[in-house]
């Protein structure tokens, strides 16, 4: 039995982000991180493929690729709120105080079961407002798309908070689990709804909330036999003061920063849907940057991967009182991210057209679509290592910060920009793509400024020197 114990602590100590080697536990962490935001585009992705691939109406790919943008302004505010519940579950856990991550949990229910009611309201009375706004070539249809999804963001909001419980005790591998088997489930309902049923886009936004459903199941099944570092306990399951207090001071602002910095990319597909002089083109150039939609949301895989395991790794580790872990592990992050980047630009300049036929058969949309992501490749060489800094800052509780600059970013540079363009008669998707990134540059340059003054500060509270 002694034997027995002594080899769990150290598969504890081998796993632990607090303890032990940095850089392979960080990979570990990271890994199952992207694939599992890698899976949960492609699951959204696959409506596009199979509308684009099966279905001969053009307007209808714009609906969906239009109609998914706004899905994913939603899903990017929910995913905000959750990781203020994986930095604050995260500092109990590195603390090793197990009511204070009960009492973390049973604040995150109440809070997303509020949410998921006023977000649902949302979406079904101003669905026609966001489509007409979004200038969708089909009104109609992507209407119909984005009130059945909104119907089904209970199963979202529910999804993306029980996998930011299980990032913030460190376990990343469970939230792949889950949405991988949503992955195959939304692939085969979607291919039967479509091609069978002739339901076009009624039917892959049915697929995408059943298989968010099935994925939300079985992870509640998961969760109830699970030994976990807290407790789901009926006493607790309240608005606890302190563990409210934290979640949404932490959360909020990465909620209206993710907001804003996605919203600033909505304003662009709504530009892109009117793009140039020529009307004749528009709704293949609208279809193209629906496509684009959708390889940028794959492509974000990895930099949100480096901002949430750098989150969790950096709360875990202030929880821990471990600043000289903070500082290592920056700075391993930091080259992995240059990496990183390099690589996804690599792909949008040399592997735009053939990645955008995946989604569509039509010509001129994969011609627009790697136009844009020529342009787009500048904002990619870097994401990787801005996100990964947000995430450090989101792990010192500097949340607020994380705010500000992407209000910066996104209202300041990036929008202004994107209008100034929209204005000019030959403007092109690949203007779009460069011009838009020096929003992204902005953001950069300003998070390195605040890291140099937040160390000479000597912060006593998150003190990582």
């Amino acid at each position: 039995m002694t034997k027995k114990l002594m080899t769990q602590a150290k598969i504890k100590q081998k796993s632990s982000l607090t303890q032990g080697k940095i850089f392979g536990p960080l990979m570990k962490f990271m890994l199952p991180v992207f694939c599992a935001t890698f899976l949960q585009a492609m699951y959204a992705a696959v409506d596009l493929v199979v509308i684009g691939q099966f279905v001969e109406d053009v307007n209808a790919s714009s609906a969906v690729g239009t109609g998914g943008m706004i899905m994913t302004l939603i899903t990017y505010v929910i995913q905000g709120l959750t990781t203020g519940i994986t930095v604050t579950l995260g500092r109990y856990i590195g603390a090793k105080d197990r009511e204070g991550a009960t009492r973390t949990v049973g604040s995150a229910i109440c809070i997303f079961a509020v949410l998921a009611v006023i977000l649902t309201v949302i979406m079904e009375v101003g669905a026609p407002f966001f489509a007409q706004w979004m200038n969708a070539p089909d009104v109609e249809q992507t209407t119909l798309y984005l009130r059945i999804c909104g119907g089904g963001l209970i199963f979202v909001t529910a999804y993306n908070g029980i996998s930011g419980l299980f990032k913030g005790i460190g376990n990343s591998n469970l939230p792949l689990v889950f949405v991988g088997i949503a992955c195959v489930v939304n692939i085969g309902l979607d291919l039967l709804l479509v091609i069978v049923a002739k339901l076009g886009v009624a039917g892959v936004a049915v697929a995408t909330i059943s298989a968010q459903a099935v994925s939300v199941v079985l992870s509640l099944i998961i969760l109830a036999r699970k030994k976990l570092p807290f407790d789901v306990k009926f006493k607790f399951i309240r608005f606890n003061k302190g563990q409210t207090k934290s979640i949404l001071l932490a959360g909020i602002p990465l909620a209206c920063r993710d907001f804003l910095t996605n919203f600033s990319f909505v304003v662009i597909n709504s530009v892109a849907n009117k793009l140039g002089g020529d009307p004749t083109q528009w709704e293949f150039i609208a279809a193209g940057y629906a496509v684009d939609n959708k390889l940028t949301a794959f492509m974000m895989a990895l930099p949100v991967a480096f901002l949430q395991t750098m989150s969790v790794f950096t709360a875990q580790n202030v929880g821990a009182k471990q600043p000289k872990r903070i500082k290592k592990g920056l700075i391993y992050m930091i080259f992995a991210a240059i990496v990183g980047g390099i690589l996804l630009a690599s792909l949008c300049v040399f592997g735009g057209s053939a990645i955008s036929s995946i989604f569509t058969s039509n010509e001129k949309s994969i011609e627009y679509a790697a136009l844009y992501l020529k342009g787009y490749a500048a904002d990619a060489l870097i994401a990787c290592l801005l996100l990964m800094i947000m995430g450090y800052f989101n792990g010192q509780g500097h949340t607020t910060f994380s705010m500000v600059q992407g209000l910066i970013g996104a209202f300041c540079v990036r929008i202004p920009i994107i209008l100034i363009i929209s204005n000019m008669a030959d403007a092109t998707l690949f203007q779009i793509g460069f011009f838009g990134a020096f929003g992204t540059y902005a953001q950069l340059i300003i998070c390195i400024c605040f890291f140099f003054i937040f160390r000479k500060k000597d912060n006593k509270k998150f003190q990582v020197d």
